[in-house]
């Protein structure tokens, strides 16, 4: 399946909706696009990824969201995952990166919670 990728701005965030299989095959074109949006920033950069219309992921989807957090923290930018309950959801508790990046249950829980402080990593508020 196709990955759709859309992105637009809320509340000073950068709002990445996300949408089908994030795999193998999509990975990298997740990846490209977060760069894209990343380099027309000259700051740091405060994205959310919407995983709401995101049916399935892998280990390497798992990955590129982590390398995108790693990203954005050296640059002193956070990300955080928007995920309701389901399938998907599941995966990132079993995958146990729910302790690396914080996961909201709709935008507006993310885009509501205070700000992670630099000197932490993460960790789930779901």
């Amino acid at each position: 399946m196709a990955l759709f990728l859309a992105s637009h701005w809320e509340n000073d965030w950068a709002v990445t909706e996300i949408k089908g299989e994030l795999d193998t095959t999509t990975a990298r074109q997740l990846r490209d696009f977060v760069a894209d949006v990343t380099r027309q920033h000259r700051h740091s950069l405060n994205l959310i990824a919407d995983l709401s219309g995101l049916t399935y992921t892998d280990v390497d989807g798992l990955s590129t969201l982590l390398s995108i957090h790693t990203l954005l923290r050296e640059d002193r930018g956070e990300l955080r995952l928007v995920c309701p309950e389901g399938r998907v959801a599941r995966i990132l508790r079993i995958s146990a990166i729910t302790r690396i990046l914080p996961v909201y249950p709709s935008l507006t829980a993310a885009l509501a919670a205070p700000a992670v402080p630099a000197d932490r990593t993460g960790g789930a508020v779901q």
